[in-house]
């Protein structure tokens, strides 16, 4: 089971010229998944969104606009990412409590998934999350 040490943010390819910034993100070369359901979440400053972990989805967090502090927790440790440039992901990976805080106004992220939707899949209890942990690692 993946750790909250296992997480990094990491730099996905920039390109710029005269009239600005594109970021692409390519399924086999930019991210380790297969992507099948994206969505776009803004709210206010201080609000936090998130507050759950999912069994078997993996997401990629990136903000497109803004500042959004990602806290992760693995039911031991938790840790804090900054995500404020549109050419930083995250990966988070099942079995990892993530909450969003948003620090500026109109901070937009970007979440792409490799499951569709599904209800069945959220942990949105965090007594529920630390049992799921346990019951994983026996």
């Amino acid at each position: 089971m993946t750790s909250v040490d296992d997480l990094r943010v990491t730099t996905l390819t920039r390109f710029c010229d005269g009239l600005g910034e594109l970021i692409a993100l390519e399924e086999r070369a930019d991210l380790p998944i297969k992507i099948r359901r994206v969505f776009a979440v803004s709210a206010s400053p201080g609000v936090t969104r998130g507050k759950h972990a999912h069994k078997q989805l993996t997401q990629v967090m990136v903000c497109v606009y803004g500042r959004c502090v990602v806290v992760c927790d693995d039911g031991s440790k938790t840790k804090e990412f900054v995500l404020d440039k549109m050419d930083q992901s995250l990966i988070v990976p099942p079995g990892i409590w993530a909450e969003q805080i948003y620090s500026i106004e109109d901070t937009v992220l970007m979440v792409l998934c490799d499951f569709p939707y599904d209800e069945d899949d959220y942990i949105r209890d965090y007594k529920a999350f630390i049992a799921f942990r346990r019951e994983q690692k026996s």
